[in-house]
């Protein structure tokens, strides 16, 4: 009778097969990405564009907190802005910023981000994903449960806008407070154009209001390997984590007379976030 052997190939390939049923999940999944060169461990060398992301670092978050302490409820500008309704705003921004950066909506993240703050997210988002990484956003959450107020800085003469403004050495700078925050007055150098009449114009918006927050939120941002089969930085648990963040908005000298809580006044959604983490 004719008889049949089988290949060397063939041996080889049913032992593999067999190799393969007998692996646990987890070292299935190394020997899947080893094939395919997906990365399953975060490398600072290997994915060092990783960490260009702004992300909430505890050695940045605590030194956030030694620099500064929460404002006081008595405080004027604690109270400006949660009557004002201000912290609803940064609510809106925070969500609205990781949802963008997890899409990725570019135009979204120009909406809520000063433009050159703007700019360096969109590059650093657009870096993970030319890698072949993807950001994901883990509980989306509309209302944070705590926001923090550490610090409240007013600058007359400057724009949230960074383009808008001269470099620092082309204005006068007089330094001194306003309803017990840091005040700093800009003039230019080269000509104070300012005139007594500015505060009839709708427009006319002096102050820059610069304030810095500690949001608690479970929201997170975090980066997945190539095929999705691993996180590779960050975490999607829902405990909350902190965030330090900045906002920004230029004002008229009318609005500092808004202390009292008014139900369902309009916010001033002008706020931007300048920095973040």
């Amino acid at each position: 009778p004719h008889r049949s052997f089988c290949s060397t190939g063939t041996v080889e390939k049913v032992g593999v097969d067999q190799a393969i049923e007998n692996m646990s999940e987890e070292e299935r999944l190394v020997y899947e990405s080893q094939k395919l060169g997906v990365d399953l461990a975060f490398n600072s060398r290997k994915h060092g564009y990783i960490l260009s992301f702004p992300w909430n670092f505890d050695e940045v978050i605590s030194d956030f907190e030694q620099d500064f302490k929460p404002l006081d409820s008595s405080k004027f500008w604690h109270k400006w802005i949660f009557n004002r309704e201000c912290d609803l705003d940064f609510n809106e921004l925070f969500r609205v910023f990781h949802q963008s950066c997890a899409i990725p909506d570019y135009d979204g993240i120009d909406l809520v981000c000063e433009p050159r703050l703007a700019n360096y997210i969109k590059g650093s988002v657009e870096d993970i994903h030319y890698h072949g990484m993807d950001i994901e956003m883990a509980n989306l959450t509309v209302h944070q449960p705590k926001i923090e107020i550490l610090n409240v800085e007013i600058h007359n003469g400057l724009s949230v806008d960074r383009s808008e403004n001269k470099p620092l050495d082309s204005y006068n700078v007089t330094e001194s407070t306003m309803f017990g925050a840091p005040l700093k007055v800009y003039t230019d150098k080269s000509g104070d154009n300012r005139s007594v009449f500015d505060f009839l114009d709708a427009d006319y918006k002096p102050y820059l209001i610069s304030v810095i927050a500690i949001i608690h939120s479970p929201m997170r941002l975090y980066v997945w390997n190539q095929n999705k089969s691993k996180v590779l930085f960050g975490s999607e648990d829902n405990e909350q984590i902190k965030n330090v963040v900045k906002f920004e908005t230029n004002i008229k000298w009318t609005e500092f007379l808004k202390l009292a809580p008014v139900p369902n006044q309009p916010l001033l959604r002008t706020w931007k976030i300048t920095d973040y983490n």
